[in-house]
């Protein structure tokens, strides 16, 4: 009941990270924090459990990184302490920074991805390519794919540093020198450069929202493109006007619209997910004018397969499967 009993706030409570979200609070105007901490206080009081000042702090989403933190004072009754403000937070395996740019978050994939790379480069000696792959599938892409949805949007030199751990991590798996061309060792791996990687769980989300399986928060935030103008006939999203092409919104619509019917008609998200995922990877090495952009507002737009005369043979098994089902489809 405790997110029922704040008045100024809205509370998110998960098993081990809980939060309140205020809005209209600026670094001279802090009542309503003020007020709702005192009711959270008094509730762990009721409920006796202790309030631990030590792990509580608050974060104010500021475009200049130059201000000086603050500390909320909170006067209880036998007790005087205050709340200090941080500039970056880690909320749900996110790190948060007041800016949204994700440096800090960046920064800790990185260091959980370069210890497994120490590990992965000690034992490669002692396990076969299969148990290498399992290794790299099970332990290191899921650091990589971890909320990328929202953290993608961070600047293109920190994605770009990324990618270069995430080509390491495939070429140790494989056991292949550091000159061997990426886009082939991620054929032999099954995996999809970083950046598609990225868009493909971007267009699976907008899949979701498209079909009605996600949060009530996403209902009729996107609306279909009307008139007699080409995307009203290819039944495309209406883009938003964004200036630094960052807003959810315009970067969701735009990986929709690429999409070919094909995709969009289908009904299972699994099913979605392993065909967008063959197909990008199809193009991704087949495609002669393919080049790696880590642009956060970069959406590459592959080649179709039912159209492209490339023998499939040389796929991997499971990707020629997808890639022909799309085929006969298409036809």
């Amino acid at each position: 009941d405790l997110s029922g009993n704040c008045k100024q706030s809205i509370a998110y409570l998960f098993a081990d990270d809980s939060a309140l979200y205020f809005n209209n609070v600026t670094r001279g105007s802090f009542a309503t924090i003020v007020e709702d901490m005192k009711i959270v206080y008094e509730w762990f009081r009721i409920n006796k459990l202790s309030f631990n000042v030590a792990k509580t702090s608050f974060i104010i989403f500021d475009r200049s990184c130059d201000l000086e933190k603050i500390a909320i004072p909170l006067a209880m009754e036998n007790e005087y302490f205050n709340i200090d403000e941080t500039k970056s937070q880690k909320y749900l395996g996110l790190m948060i920074d007041s800016q949204l740019k994700f440096h800090d978050h960046i920064d800790f994939v990185k260091s959980k991805v370069a210890k497994r790379i120490g590990a992965m480069y000690r034992s490669k000696n002692l396990l076969p390519l299969k148990y290498r792959k399992m290794f790299a599938n099970a332990l290191v892409l899921p650091v990589f794919d971890y909320l990328d949805v929202i953290y993608s949007r961070a600047c293109k030199g920190r994605l770009s540093d990324l990618d270069i751990l995430y080509k390491k991590v495939a070429k140790i798996a494989l056991d292949v020198p550091a000159q061997e061309s990426s886009i082939s060792v991620y054929k032999d791996m099954g995996w999809l450069p970083l950046h598609l990687r990225r868009q493909l769980h971007l267009s699976s989300f907008m899949f979701r929202i498209i079909k009605g399986n996600c949060p009530a928060n996403f209902d009729n935030k996107f609306t279909y493109v009307s008139g007699g103008s080409r995307d009203a006939s290819n039944c495309n999203l209406y883009i938003p006007k964004s200036k630094n092409h960052k807003e959810f919104s315009y970067l969701g619509t735009t990986c929709w619209n690429i999409l070919p019917h094909e995709l969009r008609d289908l009904d299972d998200i699994k099913t979605f997910s392993n065909s967008l995922k063959a197909q990008l990877l199809f193009s991704a090495t087949n495609d002669d004018g393919y080049l790696t952009n880590n642009s956060y507002d970069h959406v590459y737009n592959p080649i179709s397969t039912a159209s492209a005369a490339v023998n499939l043979t040389n796929m991997p098994p499971q990707i020629r499967e997808v890639l022909e089902s799309i085929q006969t489809t298409s036809r």
